[in-house]
């Protein structure tokens, strides 16, 4: 058997590896969940440490459990593949459930994992602007159909991943400050001008809008890192204006969201839902979405089930059928339920009140209060109900997430930052 102290280590290493395992794919993804959940496990099991239930774990529980019984009922729909599926989600849980007990007994330190959130971003920013100013990434990629992808190739995702590990980025910059041999606001200042124009270059529209929407509470809200993010603000915006009017892609991408918006905001002027709906593709999906979970509003449709049930719909004008509703909430819905949607509401309830009532302690440091104060942040953006969003239960949107919502459980180790 591993020793302890060596066994404790690989866990942490495991678990610092996921945000570079999203880069490189599903497959990786899975593997590394895999031996994270094995190595933790034993360790567990040498330790003799005993995982326990909760006000906060059990509904999460619960509703993994929902998403497999609604499942199995609705097995005829779906098919037996996706209700196997259904089971494997439970490693959705248990990433939960392991890192909670790991930080209840304070035997992993996220700092290592933070700043590979923070090394991981300035890579993939800079390669995406490599791309689009060369035509080509690091790799030798070019741009797919027009959209800079860098490393990711054709899956044009570049931009929502690093809108979504923005904050936790962040979190990695300001607890290495100490270590670079440059001014603290010359590297904040760096990092937002690379990050915020990898972004932007993406042309991934919706997570730039959150970005923008991140940044703006981050000026609001945050004053250790206002001077800089304004500085930056300043500098990037010249280059943004004069790019979107030279780059006839980067132009065409925005330009056509500006009209997308102010098309749904006409039609919501005019009162007329239906329009509403059919003004965008996305509206359609959404308008999909509902009209199926009013079929089994109590326990949904099970896992993947709207891709088969939208084509019931499809009559309907306002229609538009796809793999997944494309918003975690009407997912939710959709597949488990008004049941499997409140037991998620009050998690979250439960485990965002638990965390403000530790931000509000007395017993935690300044830069603790910051961190969690992110991580909660990070939470809330992700799960923001008015937005387009991938799907709860895919292997990269759903591994980015449920980091996210474990991550709420963070507690410093004593003499580690």
């Amino acid at each position: 058997m591993f020793k302890k102290k060596n066994l404790l280590n690989l866990v942490q290493v495991s678990f610092n590896f996921l945000p570079i395992s999203i880069v490189l794919g599903s497959l990786v993804i899975n593997l590394n969940i895999f031996i994270f959940l094995i190595l933790s496990s034993i360790f567990f099991y040498q330790e003799k440490v005993k995982l326990e239930f909760n006000k906060i774990n059990t509904p999460l529980f619960l509703f993994f459990l929902l998403i497999i019984i609604s499942s199995l009922i609705n097995i005829k729909i779906i098919g037996f593949e996706n209700f196997l599926k259904s089971i494997l989600l439970l490693k959705f849980f248990l990433i939960y459930f392991f890192l909670e007990t790991l930080f209840k007994k304070k035997r992993i330190d996220l700092k290592n994992f933070f700043t590979i959130s923070l090394y991981l971003i300035i890579f993939i920013s800079l390669d995406v602007i490599l791309q689009f100013i060369t035509g080509k990434n690091i790799l030798g990629f070019e741009p797919h159909d027009g959209r800079v992808a860098g490393i990711f190739g054709s899956e044009a995702i570049a931009g929502s991943f690093v809108q979504k590990i923005f904050l936790l980025s962040l979190i990695g910059l300001i607890i290495n400050l100490d270590k670079f041999k440059i001014k603290e606001n010359f590297s904040k200042i760096v990092f937002f001008i690379i990050s915020i124009s990898g972004c932007f270059l993406a042309s991934n529209r919706m997570s730039f809008i959150i970005l923008l929407g991140i940044l703006i509470l981050l000026l609001l809200f945050f004053k250790s890192i206002r001077k800089s993010l304004f500085i930056s603000i300043i500098l990037i915006l010249p280059i943004f204006a004069t790019l979107s009017q030279t780059s006839k892609n980067l132009s065409s991408n925005y330009k056509d969201l500006s009209n997308k918006v102010q098309d749904s905001i006409n039609v919501l002027e005019q009162k007329n839902e239906k329009n509403a709906f059919a003004s965008v593709n996305y509206g359609r999906i959404y308008y999909a979405s509902l009209l199926s979970f009013k079929d089994n509003m109590i326990l949904g449709s099970g896992l993947k089930s709207f891709r088969y049930k939208c084509f019931d719909y499809e009559k309907y004008e306002s229609v538009l059928c796809s793999t997944h509703p494309h918003n975690y909430h009407l997912e939710i819905l959709h597949d488990t339920g008004l049941l499997g949607f409140l037991l998620l509401m009050y998690f979250a309830i439960v485990v965002l009140i638990s965390k403000y009532k530790h931000i509000k302690s007395r017993n935690i440091t300044f830069d603790e209060k910051i961190i969690l104060a992110f991580i909660i942040l990070n939470f809330l953006i992700e799960i923001f109900p008015i937005k387009s969003t991938g799907s709860l239960f895919s292997t990269w949107t759903g591994t980015i997430l449920w980091i996210s919502v474990a991550l709420l459980n963070y507690k410093k180790i004593n003499g580690k930052k």
